[in-house]
């Protein structure tokens, strides 16, 4: 008599089957995610490089006696037939007017929010103001600045009421740079330091300012190249073109100016003067934006490299 045996497989091969057809499913769910976050960045870092060299195309086209307008002096000249010397001075100046607004405010109200004040409802408060304030737009900022700064305090269209208007739409992403900067500071450098019997500001002053340097730098040059690129909070507030017969190269923070982006708005939008032809402000307009991209392009490297150093630097110490 004989007796079939049938073996029964294992009770884990159903389960291990199951496990290798979901692990497939994610590599391949995976491999789908990646192939697209890969495809949007390269057609994101095309359409970059396409504008970057329509602008230079256009910027370096033939103009005045045979010779590219950025190769030109007079393009960098004060010449407001051709040149652009008071927008470039403009920029830098409104620049560097607004960062001395912006620093010492935006690093002040970081530092309380970070070490001083307890992390509550007054703090989340701050913070959906200021996440609000951001998402406002910057030509609503534009007309509070006029109300407020031009009309109110009576400082008139001129470069402070455009820089405090500038202090206003950049106060929010100066804070959140700020807090991150202070934030990423270890909390045993803190105690460390208290403990030995540092004051709670002599700390500050000593160890977490100069562990948070790197990000403050880059966070005051980030927010650089957010100001040196506006346009319509300006327009309202710092007026559309120089002082006619005034000497535009001086630091009285109560006159009317343009920058590179609001001379870019008018070659583009506003009728022409008699002294341009259309060809000739589609070449000062393209060449403008391609000293602006320049601008940029130099704070946002500057931006990481200055960090990095002083990183390796403050890491090294």
């Amino acid at each position: 008599m004989s007796v079939s045996l049938q073996q029964t497989p294992p009770a884990n091969t159903g389960k291990e089957g199951d496990r290798n057809k979901l692990m497939k499913r994610l590599h391949s769910g995976n491999g789908i995610a990646l192939a697209i976050i890969w495809a949007v960045s390269i057609l994101v870092f095309a359409m970059f490089i396409a504008i970057i060299i329509n602008l230079l195309i256009q910027g370096f086209q033939h103009a005045k006696g045979g010779m590219p307008l950025l190769l030109q002096p007079a393009f960098y000249s004060g010449d407001p037939s051709v040149g652009i010397g008071g927008e470039l001075f403009n920029t830098i100046y409104i620049l560097i007017l607004s960062e001395i607004f912006l620093f010492p405010i935006a690093l002040g109200a970081a530092i309380f929010t970070v070490e001083y004040a307890p992390q509550g409802l007054l703090i989340s408060f701050i913070r959906f103001a200021a996440e609000t304030l951001a998402g406002v737009p910057s030509i609503v900022l534009g007309l509070f600045g006029f109300l407020i700064f031009s009309q109110v305090f009576h400082l008139g269209i001129s470069r402070l009421s455009g820089a405090l208007t500038l202090l206003c739409l950049n106060f929010p992403q100066g804070l959140r740079l700020f807090e991150d900067a202070l934030a990423s500071v270890p909390k045993e450098a803190r105690e460390g330091s208290l403990a030995l019997g540092c004051s709670k500001w002599y700390m500050i002053r000593t160890v977490v300012l100069p562990s948070a340097l790197p990000g403050i730098i880059t966070g005051l040059i980030l927010t650089a190249g957010k100001i040196v690129g506006e346009t319509a909070a300006l327009i309202f507030t710092m007026g559309v073109t120089n002082p006619i017969g005034g000497n535009v190269f001086t630091l009285n923070p109560l006159i009317t100016s343009d920058n590179l982006t609001i001379h870019l708005w008018s070659l583009k939008t506003q009728d022409l003067p008699s002294y341009l032809t259309g060809d000739q402000a589609s070449s000062i307009a393209a060449a403008s934006a391609t000293i602006l991209i320049v601008i940029l392009l130099v704070l946002n490297i500057s931006a990481r490299t200055i960090g990095r150093a002083i990183q390796r630097r403050v890491m090294a110490a």
